[in-house]
């Protein structure tokens, strides 16, 4: 994992008044987790301001990082769980030079290595911690921390700007249903920053957001066989093979070129042993599905049904939305 550089600051631009062409780089966004190793302070929960208006919360918050006189760590140091223990490996997978970034409902985009307090934020609707009452607030929000300067100063805040300050990089961004939303605007806006278009792409749920599906490459519960792990961290180990085999050929950074290999790892992935079909799970099996995959991120309980009946097991859909209603009463990011 290397800090975060701008294509203005990248060694070797030119020797003498030569251009040559610079390394291949490639910049990993990863959702953050719920799960933290340091306690919350009350004051850096957002369901702590619930008195305030929207633009004054957002405001107050800021300046709520902000204080210095808060614990802090390394954001790589900060997340638990498999979801963050394997989105620690992605950049020391990749061949070529990497950047890990964490997209937060807290702190917006940050370098991994970036030291923040640890806080409770999320995007997930109806949370204890959620920062809207819907999915424009969230993008709303959003934007409003893109316009901070964040924990690390002189670092991209934006996918925006991120895909403006290095346009010959690569970035591969691994969201959760609710981040890739959220940040829906933003990642629009950066694939036209890039010289290459088609070296910005989105690892995740398919559908999520229609509009961005040419950029996504769809995660499905058919390649978990392949990758290994539990769902609650198939988004990063989809990615984790993807980035193994990027090189410095620029044909392997395509989107083009990520999507044939996803659907050849999807369509190799050996065939697990499904439950059978009408079989009843009880309660307590349904929240130990529910809970790790709710620990893990952000998400609803249409994903995580979707999820369940991907797996080959089965649950009432109005059963499934009360356990996880009660689940996540208790785990939020």
């Amino acid at each position: 994992m290397t800090e975060a550089a701008t294509d203005e600051h990248r060694p070797g631009a030119t020797v003498g008044n030569s251009p040559v062409e610079a390394p291949a780089r490639v910049h990993i966004v990863v959702t953050c987790a719920n799960r933290k190793n340091l306690p919350v302070p009350a004051a850096l929960r957002v369901g702590a301001m619930s008195d305030y208006l929207p633009r004054q919360r957002l405001a107050e918050w800021i300046r709520r990082l902000s204080d210095p006189g808060q614990p802090s760590t390394a954001a790589t140091s900060l997340y638990a769980g498999e979801h963050w223990a394997a989105a620690r490996q992605l950049a020391t997978s990749a061949r070529v030079e990497a950047q890990l970034w964490v997209c937060s409902a807290g702190y917006g985009l940050i370098p991994a290595t970036a030291y923040v307090h640890p806080y409770a934020a999320t995007f997930t609707l109806r949370a204890d911690d959620s920062v809207g009452r819907s999915s424009t607030d969230n993008r709303d929000w959003w934007h409003g921390l893109t316009e901070w300067v964040g924990p690390e100063p002189g670092t991209p805040r934006s996918f925006h700007e991120l895909a403006r300050t290095n346009p010959d990089d690569t970035i591969i961004a691994v969201l959760s249903e609710t981040y890739l939303r959220s940040c829906s605007h933003d990642l629009r806006r950066a694939a036209g920053q890039l010289r290459d278009p088609h070296r910005l792409t989105i690892v995740g749920p398919a559908q999520a957001e229609p509009d961005l599906n040419e950029l996504v490459i769809a995660v499905t519960a058919r390649m978990r066989p392949a990758v290994g792990g539990s769902l609650l961290s198939l988004n990063v180990r989809v990615a984790q093979r993807l980035v193994a085999l990027i090189t410095a050929d620029p044909n392997t950074h395509r989107r083009s070129h990520l999507r044939a290999l996803a659907h050849q790892l999807a369509v190799t992935a050996p065939l697990s042993t499904p439950r059978a079909r009408g079989q009843r799970m009880t309660d307590d099996e349904v929240k130990s599905f529910i809970r790790p995959l709710a620990d893990a991120g952000p998400t609803s309980a249409t994903r995580l049904l979707r999820r369940l009946r991907d797996s080959g097991k089965s649950c009432e859909q109005a059963r499934f939305r009360q356990l996880f209603n009660e689940v996540t009463s208790d785990v939020r990011c």
